[in-house]
């Protein structure tokens, strides 16, 4: 039987889309005859977003909160134009101060500032596309003020953000996690409470250990995260004596480049960098990942029935290391668009 097969055609589709057509799950193949061909469609569904912006709230962030604030369309278009579901929320560079102090509230969400139930507050913590003057409850959440502390550790933050039952509605297991770090400061998450900004304290926690608290919390793998850490901080000289600050966020540039998130300048247009931010979300959030290795060459990728040049910025890629395809740019398909991955494997399976 083998011998009279010369060629085999598959089509395969992520976990997190449904399957239409067919009647076969994603883990079926057929053996065919030389002129058939095995074609199994998709229904693409986004994956889910969590978001999460950690936002320095010390004194010197008045002017960049207000950017972020005046820019949130250039972030949010490309989440409405795919009709993404998502959550959205934040936290501060010092919910850190829980790891210390059980009872502290700093790592709880933040929805504004002020007494509760003051113009200064939204009362939501977790926005979704459903949220009423969603543009609005995001500017209300996102400026925290100057009233924090100086001591910014956005990577322990994070840690104690994340794991805070309070914030438990945020966090979907089978959504992809986003997160933005927004600070003219460096990281110095250590294991004491004291001050100190030295990169040479041993006190000072890797930033591995940080990746490995993410992978682990959802899920990942160096070969197959499911989260990215992305950065608007200082990213030049010319930036850091602008803000008359003197450090570079060495740390944040490392967790960033390890996530596949991206480096946001706080001195360029936000506009500018909250676009490339939210695409780079998007496109984690747009990939299928293959139950068979292809021979590359052969890989045909059609999405409502027009093919898809292979293009890292319009276009589609596939990684051999995680056998994933993933989407870029115009190229993403709307939500609910039909996609076919046709391929030649590698090797044949009865």
């Amino acid at each position: 039987m083998i011998n009279q097969i010369a060629r085999k055609s598959v089509v395969v589709a992520s976990a997190l889309t449904m399957l239409a057509g067919c009647g076969k799950s994603g883990g079926t193949y057929s053996t065919l005859a030389d002129s058939d061909s095995y074609k199994q469609e998709a229904v693409y569904v986004p994956k889910k977003i969590d978001i999460l912006w950690v936002i320095d709230n010390s004194g010197s962030m008045k002017t960049s909160q207000d950017n972020l604030a005046a820019n949130f369309q250039s972030f949010i278009a490309r989440f409405n134009q795919n009709n993404s579901d998502f959550h959205m929320a934040v936290g501060t560079t010092d919910a850190w101060e829980k790891q210390f102090n059980a009872s502290s509230e700093k790592a709880r969400l933040r929805d504004g500032t002020g007494a509760v139930g003051s113009s200064t507050r939204s009362g939501v913590y977790v926005m979704d596309k459903n949220t009423p003057n969603l543009s609005n409850v995001f500017v209300t959440n996102v400026k925290q003020g100057i009233n924090g502390n100086g001591d910014e550790r956005a990577f322990e933050s994070i840690k104690q953000i994340l794991n805070d039952p309070f914030n438990a509605g945020f966090r979907r297991p089978d959504a992809t996690l986003a997160i933005i770090i927004v600070s003219d400061e460096e990281d110095f998450s250590q294991s004491v409470s004291t001050f100190s900004e030295s990169y040479t304290n041993n006190k000072l926690y890797p930033v591995q250990n940080y990746i490995d608290f993410l992978d682990t919390y959802t899920g990942g793998t160096a070969n197959g995260r499911n989260y990215s850490v992305s950065n608007i901080a200082i990213q030049d000289t010319a930036c850091r004596d602008q803000l008359k600050t003197d450090k570079f966020p060495t740390r944040y540039h490392e967790i960033t480049n390890k996530t596949g998130g991206i480096n946001g300048s706080l001195c360029s247009n936000f506009g500018t960098t909250l676009e490339l931010i939210s695409d780079s979300i998007i496109q984690l959030s747009a990939s299928f990942k293959l139950t068979r290795e292809p021979i590359p060459e052969t890989i045909v990728v059609t999405v409502d029935g027009v093919t898809v040049q292979q293009n890292s910025t319009n276009g589609w890629t596939y990684d051999a290391a995680t056998l994933t395809i993933t989407f870029h740019g115009s190229a993403i398909p709307n939500a609910n668009s039909n996609v076919k991955i046709n391929f030649d494997p590698k090797s044949i399976k009865i």
